[in-house]
């Protein structure tokens, strides 16, 4: 008999634990288009915490549904497909528990001809660093100084994924770009690349530790 219930209570214990695990998270979920509002399958879905800088990944179903269990918190989206220009959401999606948050619909448009900067992020271990935050400007060339030539400003966001990677797509014309890679806890690094018309430029990092006090 104590063994029976000793077993119901460890029955117990598990499905009780269980549900505070369930009722820990929220859902959050949305949907991805392209030209004329079709529905666009395997784009990559990618949500990092702003507490934990924890990243989850996920991709589009066949009718261009995402949807991911997460614990409460505000999330920075982006999102990324061959052949479409993707990018980052400017506001964060707010997580909460038991609640779905639907985050709008994101119509994506298709990249005609790009120049592309790509490449990844790591510590001086060799390591890769999941959630650097990437921000790409342009800048102007010397030649464009001299000239005086005003040149049309642009600028793009990344969050680098789990092995580190990073991807901007940019219009596929000659320009010079600043990047810079930001992660708590490590010195703030900046490059600046060169990019011909419709050139792929790869471009690493490889950012310190900050120096305790």
């Amino acid at each position: 008999m104590k063994r029976v219930v000793l077993i119901a209570m460890v029955v117990f214990g598990l499905i009780s634990a269980a549900l505070a695990a369930q009722q820990k998270t929220g859902t959050l979920k949305g949907k991805v288009e392209g030209e004329k509002g079709k529905p666009l399958a395997g784009v990559d879905v990618r949500l990092m915490s702003s507490r934990s800088r924890e990243i989850k990944e996920t991709t589009t179903d066949a009718s261009g549904y995402y949807q991911m269990e997460l614990e409460p918190d505000s999330y920075t989206v982006s999102f990324d497909a061959e052949g479409y220009a993707g990018g980052t959401m400017r506001d964060m999606q707010q997580v909460e528990e038991g609640k779905t948050t639907e985050v709008k619909t994101i119509q994506l448009t298709r990249a005609k001809r790009t120049s592309r900067v790509s490449g990844a992020v790591f510590d001086t271990r060799g390591v890769s660093l999941a959630g650097v935050r990437l921000k790409l400007v342009r800048v102007p060339t010397e030649e464009e100084v001299k000239e005086h030539k005003k040149i049309e400003s642009l600028s793009r966001d990344y969050v680098t994924n789990n092995r580190g990677e990073f991807a901007f797509r940019l219009p596929a014309l000659r320009a010079r770009y600043r990047v810079t890679a930001a992660l708590d806890g490590y010195v703030t690094q900046s490059k600046v690349v060169d990019v011909s018309e419709s050139e792929a430029v790869p471009l690493a990092f490889t950012l310190e530790l900050l120096k305790k006090k």
